[in-house]
């Protein structure tokens, strides 16, 4: 990310969030908060949200994922984005939506978990899209294989079901079915109409890698 391209009140936010992530090797880490910053300033102008709280959302919504192995709800964090956003003289008539994005960003529709119990405001909408779109195309199966040797999945099992559900806090699974359970689905989980457009394209990159990956485990190819 270049500097030039970056809001200074931007820039103080991801001055004061980027010691959080140093040394995460999980695939959440600060190339992927730029990533979704990058792809959140896209959805924003095409969909009429405010990138000011939409790029301030994306540098600091992963937070959570700093509290351990196991699923905590980014909601726990929010008392450290007030603090983040505060450091970095970010607006204050803005902080709340930007705790709003946070708070809300990982609500899928197709998760057991899923809680949605508002109307989602145009930048949430946008948050989320970006967020799942990194985890789609070639950075999406990279990011998978990272995160599956993070937490000690193997590449794959032809013998493990494909199961109906995704259940975010199962690491019970291999890359290539985290892929067919989470990734591939994702697309029926965007919400705006450039997060659709996106989402299609990546996704079918996904499908024939995972398919490619898959006849070359048995031989086929």
């Amino acid at each position: 990310m270049r500097t030039e391209e970056v809001p200074p009140v931007h820039e103080r936010v991801a001055a004061e969030v980027r010691e959080h992530f140093d040394g995460d090797d999980t695939g959440h880490d600060m190339a992927h908060a730029w990533r979704v910053y990058r792809l959140g300033r896209r959805l924003a102008e095409r969909e009429n949200a405010d990138f000011a709280v939409v790029g301030a959302a994306a540098l600091v919504h992963d937070l959570h994922r700093l509290r351990g192995d196991g699923f905590t709800h980014p909601r726990e964090t929010i008392p450290e984005v007030r603090e983040i956003l505060a450091d970095a003289d970010f607006p204050a008539d803005g902080r709340e939506a930007v705790c709003h994005c946070v708070a809300h960003h990982e609500e899928y529709d197709f998760a057991e978990t899923t809680d949605l119990d508002h109307e989602p405001t145009v930048e949430e909408r946008v948050l989320r899209d970006a967020d799942n779109l990194d985890a789609l195309g070639a950075v999406g199966i990279g990011r998978a294989f990272t995160f599956g040797a993070h937490h000690g999945q193997g590449m794959y099992d032809p013998d493990r079901e494909v199961r109906e559900t995704y259940d975010r806090s199962d690491r019970d699974n291999t890359v290539i079915q985290h892929a067919r359970e989470k990734l591939l689905r994702l697309p029926d989980a965007m919400e705006t109409a450039t997060g659709r457009e996106l989402a299609a394209d990546r996704a079918a990159f996904v499908e024939e890698f995972v398919e490619r990956f898959e006849a070359e485990w048995g031989g086929e190819r």
